[in-house]
């Protein structure tokens, strides 16, 4: 689910896989307008405690919107399923700006694929004292350009009717409306992958 341009206990969860099994391809860098430098890479398991931050310090409605239902608190277990993919059905991205030395995680974007049908299923969340600065529409292409490399043809999104960024972010991507088939205050959003994708 889309929001708009989102543990207290510390997290050290196993390595999933080995690193050289995560593609080469998922990774972005530009600047804002501001000159900061932002980085899109791939989620690894270490980045929990960074998406614990993230998540905390989301408003309640940019929250609600990505993780509808859940406590201000990601659980243990939540942050593993976010972090511990395999990249190949589940493909997952942190944004991130340099901080204090490191980095700080600003926000999350991934995909989920659908079985056979050549489509995935995405998530984003900027953390609202970044919104507006491009990062969604960054986030966006980078995804589209990922799956596109992976021989997907389309991208889903679910996204509530009332959440007006979202839809607006995703109709700047090229992503079409069409009414939820399940869910009367959602609206359903594709983009068709054509080849070759741009960038």
């Amino acid at each position: 689910m889309m929001t708009s341009p989102i543990l207290r206990a510390p997290f050290a969860a196993p390595f999933a896989q080995p690193l050289c099994r995560i593609p080469s391809d998922l990774a972005a860098s530009w600047r804002l307008a501001n000159g900061t430098p932002v980085q899109l890479r791939p989620v690894l398991p270490k980045d929990g405690p960074g998406l614990a931050n993230l998540v905390a310090g989301l408003s309640k409605a940019s929250r609600h919107a990505r993780f509808p239902g859940a406590a201000e608190a990601l659980s243990a277990a939540q942050l593993a399923e976010l972090t511990e993919l395999d990249f190949d059905h589940h493909v997952g991205f942190v944004i991130t700006v340099p901080d204090e030395g490191g980095e700080r995680i600003i926000g999350e974007a991934r995909f989920m694929v659908d079985g056979n049908t050549g489509s995935a299923d995405i998530t984003l969340v900027v953390a609202d004292a970044w919104q507006r600065h491009g990062i969604g529409t960054q986030a966006l292409l980078a995804i589209a350009r990922a799956a596109a490399r992976r021989g997907l043809r389309w991208l889903r999104c679910d996204v509530a009717c009332s959440n007006r960024a979202a839809l607006t972010l995703l109709h700047h991507c090229g992503f079409t409306r069409t009414p939820h088939p399940e869910e009367d205050d959602m609206v359903q959003l594709h983009l068709l992958l054509l080849p070759p994708f741009p960038g």
